[in-house]
């Protein structure tokens, strides 16, 4: 079962991808062959409006999956996925065989996808422990660009797709990294199920601890992107819907490095459900300010002597135009911002945004670090300044 529509740039993400190597190429078609095989070639349409190219991607999956030993419908979804992440949100209990479920719990399942995305895309732009009637209207926008593919068997398995497609993000045109502000848009969905995954694994932390959870730790888990809205998606599966195991799995797009240092399932037993419903009460009523979540390049650093902080001004974007934010950061972060500068990597801050129209953009940085949902970096993280 496909994810999406397959073309020519699918084909050839995921030929490249699994080792093989372009023999031939001409206007309509090309020959592909194994790494180590020049004599074992499949051959790849390049028109997919063309009458013949379904035939030919038959053939050609027919191929692959011989010579790699492999079902050919494996062959064809991993071809489907190349651009695509999928999020699987899956529903196990003794009432659901068959490919059926109950509906209360269908019902559901199909809930929390919905606010599940809406409260990672809050997230995303602001940490908050509730946002009830202010949840940012830029959160429903990015939820409406993913999109619901079919059920599949598994218990019952729901799956969320969102783009990976990504634009370059960052230019050294003017002999400086600047911010491509076009594309930048284009990683905020891999923002938002980064996000989301880290936020469901401190979530799933805070349950299985044989203990209730202090409220210190119940604040420390909205750093983290936890949410009363988050806790109530769960709870419209493991709760109203009466499941006795709810479990979010990753699927990251091959063609891109998946991101660093995350859980790719998250499972949340019935059981829970209890402990999880107290925890959303107490975000609730949790008095804490609101700190905004900004992605963007370091465009200049300034250190003077016998300073303790150092100044850094990112290029970011803020309600869709490019803004520069400046803000001081303590000498041994400072010294990872001059790296990530010189390495031209993307970085994320947290803090509380000061944004005032006509004034310059400053912020009060709590977290700094590199942006772990564009590549894939061994040392990357959010840690706190103190």
């Amino acid at each position: 079962m496909n994810v999406v529509d397959i073309g020519f740039a699918e084909i050839e993400s995921f030929l490249r991808g699994s080792g093989w190597r372009r023999s031939l190429s001409g206007p309509f078609a090309e020959i592909w062959h194994p790494e180590h095989d020049e004599q074992s070639t499949v051959f790849v349409p390049k028109a997919p409006d063309s009458p013949d190219f379904s035939t030919a991607l038959k053939i050609l999956t027919r191929e692959v999956a011989r010579l790699e030993n492999r079902s050919e419908s494996d062959v064809e979804l991993e071809i489907s996925r190349q651009f695509v992440d999928v999020t699987d949100l899956r529903a196990e209990d003794a009432d659901i065989a068959d490919g059926t479920i109950p509906l209360l719990a269908g019902i559901g399942l199909f809930n929390s996808a919905h606010r599940m995305m809406v409260s990672a895309a809050a997230a995303t732009l602001h940490r908050q422990g509730y946002y009830g009637n202010s949840m940012p209207r830029a959160a429903h926008k990015h939820a409406r660009r993913m999109r619901l593919g079919q059920t599949r068997p598994g218990s019952y398995i729901v799956p969320v797709i969102s783009s990976a497609r990504f634009g370059a993000l960052v230019s050294d045109e003017f002999g400086e990294p600047r911010l491509e502000a076009a594309a930048d848009d284009s990683y905020f969905e891999r923002r938002m199920l980064t996000t989301l995954s880290r936020a469901l694994e401190t979530l799933s932390e805070l349950t299985v601890r044989g203990r209730i959870p202090s409220k210190l730790d119940v604040l420390d888990a909205v750093d983290e992107g936890v949410s009363s809205e988050l806790c109530g998606a769960v709870l419209d599966v493991i709760g109203k819907g009466g499941v006795e195991v709810f479990d979010v799995t990753f699927n990251w797009a091959p063609s891109s490095p998946a991101p660093s240092a995350l859980l790719g399932k998250i499972t949340f037993p019935g059981e829970t459900a209890e402990l999880i419903e107290r925890i959303e009460g107490e975000l609730k009523e949790a008095d804490a300010p609101a700190e905004r979540v900004l992605y963007g390049v370091i465009r200049r650093l300034s250190l003077k002597k016998n300073d303790t902080t150092g100044h850094v001004a990112l290029e970011t974007v803020i309600e869709g135009k490019p803004r520069i934010v400046s803000f001081e950061l303590p000498l041994d972060v400072y010294r990872r911002a001059a790296r990530y500068h010189g390495e031209r990597r993307p970085v994320v801050v947290r803090g509380i945004l000061d944004a005032t129209p006509g004034r310059r953009a400053t912020m009060q940085v709590n977290a700094f670090d590199a942006d772990r949902s564009v590549a894939s970096f061994d040392d990357v993280s959010l840690p706190e300044i103190n």
